[in-house]
Parts: structure tokens; sequence; C-alpha cells
């Protein structure tokens, strides 16, 4: 088989973590999405209220913080006990509301709060905005140094001036007439350039990464994303010029230029991430951001001029440019930009929602939430940190990244790039591809530890005995038992055999079978996989197994599956070059949801 360059990786080193700090963007997202919260609660305050919750004494709010953290930490530890952690989620947060509600009021907390989520928000883009850069310098499999180092070059030190910019902040500027200090330090000629060399820099890092790491990206339908996510920054600082980059608006002529690249690059940011959903949850997304777009919507019509006062600067951060009132503006722009934030909102949420695409949500979330605006180096940090994740999601060893995008909206089923099944019965590139590769126990051992972190399970069990070593991973998927158990032969190491089990097997004979077989006799699947397995029973209830499944199986061309009402064995056979966490977990998450369907 012929593979898509960058898609060419060997098994990981045993003990390797997975690609990107996805748990760290999780908290930042979280963050932000709080703030922004905050910030609408504020914004919507009268000024009475405003000022009585700015003079509250922030004490009892930072206790609150300390204590969250302490709860999120404490449950962390205890993560592997559920009955603990759920107790522990449960108790922690009911004695801190009655504990602290007499001292505290909502608005309050919104105040205090976004200034705590504020710095806490930039300090882990800071931390995302160098973690993944300088992962991908120590990643040999992205090319030579000087390729991996580029992104890296200009990204840390971009990050490190938005994070001085972001602290210089937290000083007060000294009084007029006053001697320079360092809020005057950090301007030159009035305008704030470290904070646009930083930003500069940071998103010069964006298009850097996409050129140099092109070939490796994948799926290759999927490339062109991190291209488009970049035409509307690339418009917004056309039009705005370098001083965009700290905050400067896009002048009202240029506003339907900007508006028209945003709504036009989250409709094709949709149709070629096509998150992976059953086909009612994408309906029910759709449904649930089409009712918040039309809300958005009327209150921009009808209360836009009651609360520009408090909302206005929100917005413009997030639009980089000042938002007309409603008479002054054409009503067909308007729904166009709605339009746009509709798909935008459904991209975003069903990629979130979505078990394979989380990662591309998470990354795009961040992105979402900073806005075009650029107005604060927080912001900055988190636009830059989103790209460069989003670019993490489509390099070798990102989850899920061999699935693709999931052809579920009609249309025959895609395979990856580097799955050419018309060329399984080629020996020459079976040979070329690594056919019939089998991993050694010690690599075998770390990708099973890999997937039962993924999937939050027992960690493995291994067991030696005179004719081999075992190793088995064993834990439940929700309600859906599953088995992944590898048998390493002493005599013949070469002869790995590894065996899914998920769900509940029936001793009966199985409803259907998929045999790997390469000729062409015999009723075949309606799948790609066609081309190297035959159907053996009822090809009916094949079909409502779902060709999610079968997705996942390609990665095993020799894989010998069995299904049942309420179960399924694989056996993977010998070629088990493509035996990673990423695999292992698809297979597995994927064959539970076709049998809870």
């Amino acid at each position: 088989m012929k593979g898509e360059p960058g898609n060419e990786q060997g098994p990981r080193e045993a003990g390797e973590d997975e690609r990107g700090p996805w748990g760290l963007a999780a908290v930042a997202l979280v963050a932000g999405l709080l703030q922004v919260l905050a910030s609408v609660a504020l914004g919507m305050a009268r000024a009475d209220d405003f000022e009585a919750a700015s003079s509250e004494s922030s004490a009892i709010y930072l206790l609150a913080a300390a204590l969250v953290t302490a709860g999120v930490f404490a449950i962390y530890l205890v993560r592997e006990r559920p009955a603990i952690a759920l107790t522990l989620g449960t108790v922690w947060p009911l004695g801190m509301f009655f504990g602290l509600r007499k001292h505290a009021t909502v608005l309050g907390l919104a105040f205090h709060g976004e200034f705590i989520l504020h710095h806490l928000a930039a300090i882990l883009a800071f931390a995302l905005a160098v973690m993944v850069p300088l992962r991908w310098a120590r990643d040999e499999q992205l090319g030579p140094a000087w390729q991996r180092m580029g992104p890296a070059a200009l990204a840390v030190p971009g990050a490190a001036l938005l994070l001085v910019g972001h602290l210089s902040t937290l000083l007060q500027p000294p009084p007029p007439g006053s001697e320079a200090g360092l809020a005057q330090a950090l301007s030159l000629g009035g305008q704030p350039w470290i904070t646009e060399l930083g930003a500069g820099l940071l998103i010069a890092a964006w298009p850097l990464a996409v050129g140099l790491f092109w070939t490796r990206l994948g799926p290759a339908e999927r490339r062109p994303i991190a291209l488009i996510l970049l035409a509307p920054m690339v418009v917004r600082l056309a039009t705005a010029g370098v001083h965009g980059l700290s905050g400067a608006l896009v002048a009202p002529a240029a506003v339907p230029w900007l508006g028209a690249t945003m709504v036009v690059a989250s409709v094709l940011t949709l149709g070629l991430l096509r998150p992976r959903l059953d086909r009612w949850v994408t309906a029910v997304v759709g449904i649930i951001c089409l009712f918040g777009s039309m809300l958005f919507y009327y209150f921009y019509e009808h209360g836009f001029g009651e609360l520009e006062d408090g909302l206005g600067g929100l917005l413009q951060s997030l639009f980089g440019f000042q938002v007309p009132y409603p008479p002054y503006t054409d009503d067909l722009r308007s729904a166009a930009l709605m339009l746009g934030l509709f798909f935008m909102f459904v991209t975003v949420y069903t990629a979130l929602v979505s078990t394979e695409d989380r990662s591309r949500g998470l990354s795009l979330g961040l992105m979402l939430i900073a806005g075009l605006g650029l107005s604060s180096p927080h912001l900055a940090l988190m636009v830059g940190a989103g790209a460069l994740l989003f670019i993490e999601t489509l390099l070798p060893g990102a989850p899920h990244r061999e699935l693709g995008a999931w052809n579920g909206w009609g249309g025959s089923p895609k395979v990856p790039e580097w799955v050419k099944l018309e060329e399984i019965d080629d020996e020459e590139d079976r040979e070329a591809e690594g056919a019939g590769f089998a991993p050694n126990e010690a690599d075998l051992r770390g990708t099973l530890e890999g997937l039962s972190e993924r999937l939050a399970a027992a960690a493995p069990i291994a067991a030696e005995d005179d004719a081999g070593s075992t190793i088995l991973v064993r834990d439940h998927l929700g309600d859906t038992p599953f088995e992944l158990r590898a048998r390493v032969p002493r005599r013949s190491p070469a002869d790995v055999r590894v065996e899914l089990t998920v769900g509940l097997p029936g001793r009966s004979e199985a409803a259907f079978e998929l045999v790997p077989d390469t000729s062409e006799r015999g009723p075949r699947p309606a799948h790609l996989l066609a081309r190297s397995h035959r159907v053996i029973g009822d090809p009916r209830q094949l079909e409502a197994f779902g060709d999610e499944a079968l997705d996942a199986l390609t990665p095993f061309p020799t894989a010998y599956l069995r299904a049942w009402e309420a179960g399924a064995q694989v056996e993977l056979g010998a070629e088990l070059s493509r035996l990673r966490v990423d695999s292992l977990e698809a297979l597995v998450r994927c064959l539970a949801r076709a049998l809870r369907d």
C-alpha cells in the first residue's frame, strides 16, 4: 500500500504519551467560556449594581477560586475510583455554595471571577502556544531539524512577548507628567509595539507550520481547513493594518469584506470537517445552534441600542469591527453574518460533542472565543494557541487522525488516504508498507497502556507462562463491556495475536462475519472494505451494523469480525502495521456504539 507522506509512522516507543495537551486545552476553553459569560453578565448589569459588585472585597472570591482548584485537583487524584470522585464532585460544590452564599453575590462573582479567569486563560494559552511547537521541534517524524524548529522560532518568542504585554496590564500606568515607567516603556510612539510584535510572530507561526508540514497533514480532505481558518485573520489584518495586531478596528468600508470571508470560511470549515456524529445528534445540535443564532439576531435587531454600551466591547473583540446599529446596516448583510455564526457554532459544537473529533473542537473553540479582535494580549494568545492546536490535530499521531471526516451526510464512505484497498493483494506494496509487521512486546504493552488511559479503563494486566506472554485490558465503555487480549508466543514472537471482544458475544452462530478475502467471490459489504473482505451470513445485519465500525476496521486489512446481536469479536490478523492507540480506540468505540444502536 502506498501511503500518503507523513502517514508512514511506526509504533510509538513504549510509554510515550499521545500527542497534544488536550486536557490543558479543555481547561483553557472552559476558562474562556466562563469569562465570556461573566463579561455578558457584567455588560447587562445596571450601573449601580455594577458599582456595588466592584466595591466588594475580592478575598472571598479568591478563597472560592482556591477551593474550586483544590476540589478539581482532588477529584483528578481519585478519578480511577468513580464512586469517590462522584461523591466528592457532589459534596464539594454543595459545601462551597452553602458556606459562601451569604458572603458573595452573583454579580460580585462575575466581576472578580472574570478577573481571575482572564489571567488563567492567558497563562494556559501561553503554555499551549509554547508547548505545541516545542513538541514539534522534538518530533523527528516531522522532518529535518530546521523544518521542525521553524514554528517554534516564531511562536515561542511571540507568546513570551504577549505574556509580557499581558502582565504589564497589572501595573498601574504612571500619572500624567511623571517619569516614564514600565507602562510607557512598553509603548513606542504611543503604540503597544510589544503586543503587536508578539501577536505578529505568534500568528505568523500559523501559516509557517502549515507550509512546512503540508505533506504530513492529514487526512488530505482536511488539510485546507488550516488555511481556510487563516483567511478571516488575513483579511482582518489587511484591512486594519499592523495596528490590528493590538486591537485596531476594521474600517466600516471594509466590514462587508471581512464579514463575507467569515461566512465563507465557516461554511467551508463545516463542509470539510464534518464531525463524526449520529444523524439525530447532529440534528439536535443544529436545532440548538439555529435557535441560538436566531435569538442573537433578534436581540441585535430589537435590543442592540440598549445593550450596546455594555456588550459593544465584547462584540468588537469577537468580530474585529464596531457593530453598527441595525438601522444603519443592510438586513441581508446582517442575516448573512448570523448565518456565518450559525455555521461556526454548529462546527464547534458538533466537534466538541463528537468523541472522535473532540480535539478539533477544542482548538476551534479557543479560536471562536478569542475572535478576530486581538483587543488584548490574552486573546491573541488564545487565537494563536487554538490555531497551533488545530494543526496538531492534523499531524501524525493526533487522536483519530486516520478516521478523517465522516461521510454520514450522504454518499459512499471515504477511506483514509493511506489505505489503498485496491492494492491490498499487491505483494510488493504490502512489503513496502510493512505488511506482516508485528510489534514487539514492549511496544505492544505501551500501546495497550495508552489505550487504557485514553478510555479511562483499568490498567493492562500482564501474565507469562511457558507458551508466552499475555497482555489484557478489560473494562466497560459506558454500559458496554470490552476486552482486548494480546498474545505474544515465546517461540515465535512475530506471531502476535490481538483479539478484541466488545459486548456479549453469543454462543450460537454469528449473525454475520467479515472474512479477509481479496478474491472476487462471495457477497461483499457495501463499503470499500469489499476489496479486502467478504460477508458470511445475512448482509442485512451488516447494513444495520453501520459504516462507522467498518471505517474503524480499515487499518486492519486482515481482521476477522464476527458479530451477534449483543456482542462482537475481532481478530486483527497478521497485518498489524497500523496497530496504534488511535486505531484501537476508534475500533472499540465504534463497535460499542454500533451495538448500542
